[in-house]
């Protein structure tokens, strides 16, 4: 199960057990360090979480991080 945490720091748990979460914001701050700039974090953010659900059923959590910015990142360059 994914959930997204919208009410603090952007966050995810993809495990009902709470075992394997990611913080999104630490996502979101290196794409726009990998974009310099030229993407706003709102943007960043907004692809972010798009892209997040589609990893919720990974059987494992260790490399969701790097997908979910490696499409993060090709949507944000394909409309920059």
């Amino acid at each position: 199960m994914l959930t997204i945490n919208h009410d603090h720091k952007p966050g995810i748990d993809l495990d009902p057990d709470g075992n394997a979460s990611m913080d999104l914001e630490a996502i979101i701050e290196q794409i726009w360090k990998d974009l310099e700039g030229t993407a706003s974090r709102s943007d960043i953010r907004s692809v972010v979480i798009e892209v997040a659900p589609r990893y919720a059923d990974a059987r494992i959590f260790t490399y969701v991080p790097i997908f979910i910015g490696k499409e993060a990142r090709r949507q944000l360059l394909g409309s920059v």
